[in-house]
């Protein structure tokens, strides 16, 4: 196994024949000791492709042959889908297909047969998700709920597609090293949709108070003083003491738009200042846009010239 680490970003690559070596890279992934078996053992093959960025990790599993395996439990909240292959689990008293995305708790014990799999998972460290509920329910109160989650899962084709955008984004994309804002937003769209696609949590009730002016000013505050951080919404609804959904209809109130529309509209107006001062001949525009959390070159761009009237690298050559 390969690893490219600057915490708390992580990469890590592997690729074997070896079930020894299949484990070990295993559990690095996931923090605990799984069983494989491998039947027959000769056409076993393992790869996988990891990134680990502060309490959140994604990784992209290919495995060759019919094999079993299995663990007591994990230490933080595992999410998965196998978009190909032969793939079924067993967690607690809950089962099913690898086919449809499924959610095993921390603590829950986990057996899985699959032949020739391609596997797609999410491992979220608790303190992650509570603070993204947190955030949407605007207390600390809210209680998660694991038991018969995957029973009572919705908005499968979401998840699906989720987990998908990770894998070619943030696992496949080793460039999104120096861009953390880019990966703050990947993993808090990641976390936000495991929320939406198993009931963890009641997002529906208490129905939360009405956010403020003075909360709405919180929130740009701290959005101010941490343009350069990795931030999500629920961190900046945190600050503002309400719930994110109060946020949302406080700024469509105030400003018609969302707090992601405005906190965007505040790091595209960094990027225009970085691309007016630019002095080194060598900065592109991708790298202006990356640093300030734009990840799709055209998509800046587009932003860019509807904000200020010209291309992003007429204002960088001026």
């Amino acid at each position: 196994m390969s690893t490219d680490l600057e915490a708390p970003y992580t990469r890590r690559m592997a690729r074997s024949t070896s079930l020894d070596e299949a484990r070990h890279s295993i559990r690095e992934l996931y923090g605990t000791t799984m069983a494989l078996v491998a039947d027959p053992p000769a056409d076993f093959r393992y790869e996988a492709a990891a990134v680990t960025d502060d309490g959140f990790s994604a990784a992209t599993l290919r495995f060759s042959g019919a094999c079993r395996s299995g663990t007591e439990s994990f230490p933080d909240l595992i999410v998965a889908h196998a978009p190909a292959g032969r793939h079924r689990w067993r967690a607690g008293r809950e089962s099913g297909p690898g086919a449809v995305p499924f959610l095993v708790p921390p603590g829950r014990d986990l057996r899985v047969e699959f032949n020739g799999l391609h596997l797609r998972t999410l491992r979220i460290e608790s303190d992650v998700v509570r603070r993204t509920v947190q955030g949407f329910t605007g207390t600390e109160q809210a209680t998660l709920r694991f038991d018969g989650v995957n029973g009572e899962s919705r908005h499968h084709a979401l998840m699906i597609e989720s987990l998908r955008f990770v894998e070619a984004t943030l696992v496949a994309d080793s460039s999104l090293r120096e861009a953390p804002l880019v990966r703050a937003r990947i993993i808090d769209q990641a976390v936000t949709s495991v929320l939406a696609a198993f009931p963890l949590v009641d997002m529906a009730a208490p129905r939360p108070a009405a956010a403020t002016s003075r909360a709405v000013r919180r929130a740009i505050a701290h959005m101010e003083q941490h343009l350069q951080d990795p931030l999500s919404i629920a961190d900046i609804a945190i600050a503002a003491g309400v719930s994110t959904r109060a946020l949302q209809s406080a700024f469509q109130r105030q400003f018609s738009m969302t707090p992601s529309h405005y906190l965007r509209r505040m790091r595209l107006r960094a990027a225009h200042e970085d691309l007016r001062n630019a002095t080194d001949a060598r900065v592109a525009v991708r790298d202006i846009a990356r640093r300030w959390g734009f990840v799709h070159a055209g998509r800046f761009a587009q932003l860019y010239a509807e904000q200020y009237g010209e291309r992003p690298s007429d204002t960088l050559r001026r």
